[in-house]
């Protein structure tokens, strides 16, 4: 039996020492303890932390055991003699890979209470995710600063990204972490052990972004535990790398949106917006900008040469135009368009000054896990011909620069291929998504024998997570109800045709080119 000394390198509470057993049939331990999870003057949420001790590496019958960290709340009115469709719990997905829940925040507390209606909720941290507490190794990449005096591009990205991974990969080898068993496999097969310890016969998948791929894995590998799934933010799991033709086909919408709001059309660069843009990023590529910005702590002066693919790296970005929430980022982004016509290139200077001074640790197993899901050669070549790649640039460089790099095993071809999907699944995606296009969506539809997709026009990334519970509460409802949708006495077809195919959020507002530039306004915040 384990002592609980140990239990004081958790970053969790302390009473975790109070439940500590093996499971039957199980080749692992599981520690469970109440706890509170507390935000600001919020009532604190009650759960139960736990850690379940798995094989660091499934492939390897001689891995040592690693901890990787699980929340559960109970649901809050489970239905007295319930079928196990309407017991089965929902399974909450992070993105990333390196994102997670804290529950901290609105939004992910909201979720947390349409999705816990009738059902218990169970959170898994991805295994070696930085961010989750536990005895979780914190495994990130060192910073990669940029010289300020040179225009970014692709072989210079190339080489601080092969550098810094390398350097983290001889680092956490040296330090014992057998790194290939970092991969899509396993951390599917967590999830599979914690149902199972748990004691939940069939589960609900409910993901966005990563976590959607995560769920189409699991619901690959394990089909007969999954009861449905609501998914939004999709990447199919032949998606892992992005379509630059998906991606460029809602820049121009975003484009046209602006070109069309009668507040903006004064401002729009002759020949249009992406017009301009394309000729900006030709200007760069003929003559890359010295550009004179003052430091926002110091107020130093320092010039920074930009060239065309700093431009590309921030254009796509749809956080990149403001501190506040996707949608004032894309609101101010005409704006930045229109900026460059005129000559100012000072924001995208102080970008990327923030780019190339960045201190940021980005989560190891961001590479680990995604290129051991990797894409198919067929897929591959697709997307290198997409003409797009021209003003973008290879919006999937750090899978391209690094998967040779990486030790986690790559899942087989059949594995990633499209192939029907029994179970009910609802999709969502915004039209607006610059991260996994909506496109996305409407391809993964096609292998849905019982399935809906939902669109919203005007909707970014994950947009249900705030946008659409903030505009549009009642439909919020609505999507949720699925959850608790009884599909043994009504239909998931009939369910369905009762859901709408599309709704739209108010439109942006976007800025004027007045007042303080963007560039100002960036000082003004830092």
């Amino acid at each position: 039996m384990m002592t609980c000394a140990w239990l004081k390198r958790l970053a969790v509470s302390t009473a975790l020492c109070a439940v500590l057993y093996s499971v039957p049939g199980l080749s692992h331990d599981l520690i469970v303890a109440p706890d509170l999870i507390r935000m600001g003057g919020e009532p604190a949420l009650e759960a139960e932390r736990g850690l379940i001790f798995v094989p660091e590496n499934r492939a390897d019958p001689a891995s040592r055991k690693i901890a990787v960290h699980f929340l559960r709340f109970r649901a809050l009115a489970a239905p007295a003699g319930a079928s196990e469709a309407k017991r089965a719990p929902v399974f909450l997905m992070a993105g990333g890979p390196g994102s997670d829940f804290t529950f901290t925040n609105r939004w992910e507390r909201e979720q947390l209470r349409l999705l816990r209606a009738t059902r218990d909720v169970i959170y898994v941290s991805q295994r070696g995710n930085p961010r989750a507490p536990g005895l979780v190794p914190a495994m990130t990449l060192p910073p990669a600063t940029l010289p300020l005096d040179l225009p970014g591009s692709a072989e210079q990205t190339r080489q601080s990204q092969r550098s810094t991974l390398e350097s983290a990969l001889q680092e956490w080898t040296r330090r014992g972490v057998d790194l290939r068993g970092y991969d899509i496999l396993n951390i599917v097969d967590d999830l599979h052990d914690v149902r199972a310890a748990l004691g939940y016969d069939k589960i609900v998948l409910r993901g966005c972004s990563f976590g959607s791929q995560w769920s189409l894995s699991y619901l690959k590998r394990w089909p007969q535990t999954v009861d449905r799934a609501l998914l939004s933010g999709v990447e199919p799991l032949n998606h892992t790398y992005d379509d630059p033709r998906g991606l460029w086909a809602s820049m121009v919408h975003l484009a046209q949106l602006a070109e069309a709001d009668p507040s903006f059309a004064n401002y729009v660069p002759r020949g249009g917006l992406i017009k301009s843009l394309q000729n900006v990023l030709q200007r760069l590529e003929a003559q890359p900008a010295k550009v004179e910005i003052e430091e926002p702590k110091t107020g130093r002066r320092v010039q920074i040469t930009v060239g065309a693919d700093d431009l590309r790296d921030l254009v796509r970005n749809p956080n990149g135009f403001s501190a506040g929430t996707r949608l004032d980022s894309l609101a101010n982004w005409p704006r930045f368009l229109a900026e460059l016509d005129a000559g100012d290139y000072r924001y995208l200077a102080a970008k990327t000054w923030e780019a190339r001074t960045s201190t940021e640790r980005r989560p190891l197993i961001l590479f680990l896990i995604d290129n051991s899901l990797d894409i198919t050669a067929t897929r591959d070549a697709y997307l290198r011909k997409a003409p797009e790649e021209k003003w973008l640039g290879d919006i999937n460089d750090y899978y391209h620069n690094t998967r040779d790099m990486t030790p986690t095993r790559r899942v087989a071809d059949d594995f990633r291929a499209d192939s029907s999907i029994d179970v009910p699944v609802l999709l969502l995606n915004g039209d607006l998504d610059w991260s996994t296009p909506i496109e996305n969506s409407r391809h993964l539809r096609g292998f849905l024998k019982q399935g809906h997709l939902l669109e919203i026009a005007g909707g970014t990334h994950c947009t249900e997570m705030n946008e659409v519970m903030a505009q549009q509460p009642e439909l919020m409802q609505k999507v949720y109800s699925f959850i608790d949708a009884d599909f043994e006495t009504t239909p998931a077809k009939q369910f369905f045709a009762s859901m709408p195919k599309q709704a739209s959020l108010a439109p942006l507002k976007f800025q004027a080119v007045t007042g303080p530039s963007l560039y100002e306004q960036w000082r003004g915040q830092r």
